[in-house]
């Protein structure tokens, strides 16, 4: 069994390697298979940090405070520019699913507001192009399923579905492996390095983007 800082540990190795891939190495397809699993682990922990958080505003305050700083080295290593409203990072999607959430679990008895609330946040992350869009929504919304104990296969299921059909084609069937680590989550907190786990997003981008701007292409002054 592992706890929730190595699980963390996953998705952040994960991460960087299906980053390096995209950005460094786009031919080698298995660093992208591999990066399948990082988000599916982030959506569980966003759920579940959801459940026992004592601070809802806080938390979401810290989501939304590192989607806008990660957005220029997001920009910049995926598009060479400081600015690009064509893909926005994943920070905005984790941001748009606690607020699913919330609604979710404030207007539980109301079903046409939670349908509603949950079309607009799906529409917004469609056309905003966040990273992984109305699926990244639905991810976080199946590990909320899962994670209450009424509904947990129903949970699973959906997750299962939205990787293996959700997608048009590519890797994205690969983000199932993700159940093999979360399967081994033993529920128990770890090392607490919450500010590393924070951080590692835009600081490796950063990097990233010099690594192939200025020290791989050879113009390093």
């Amino acid at each position: 069994m592992i706890d929730r800082s190595v699980l963390k540990w996953i998705a952040v190795l994960t991460m960087v390697i299906d980053h390096v891939g995209a950005i460094l190495f786009p031919d080698q397809i298995w660093m992208r298979v591999i990066g399948r699993v990082a988000f599916p682990i982030y959506a569980y922990c966003l759920a579940e940090g959801f459940r026992y958080t004592s601070d809802y505003r806080r938390y979401l305050g810290r989501l939304a405070l590192f989607a806008i700083l990660s957005e220029i080295p997001f920009d910049l290593a995926f598009y060479g520019v400081p600015f690009s409203f064509a893909h926005q990072n994943v920070f905005f999607t984790l941001t748009l699913g606690l607020i699913l959430l919330w609604v979710l679990e404030r207007c539980r008895e109301q079903l046409l507001l939670c349908a509603g609330a949950f079309a607009v946040l799906c529409f917004l992350a469609q056309a905003l192009h966040m990273d992984y869009g109305a699926g990244g929504l639905l991810m976080v919304f199946a590990f909320y399923l899962a994670q209450q104990g009424t509904s947990p296969w129903i949970g699973w299921g959906i997750f299962v579905f939205i990787n293996l059909f959700g997608y048009a084609g590519g890797v994205q069937w690969a983000a199932i492996l993700a159940l093999l680590p979360i399967g081994l989550y033993s529920g128990k907190a770890g090392k607490r390095k919450q500010r590393f786990f924070y951080w590692i997003y835009p600081l490796h981008l950063l990097l990233l983007w010099i690594i192939e701007k200025y020290i791989r292409s050879g113009s390093w002054i």
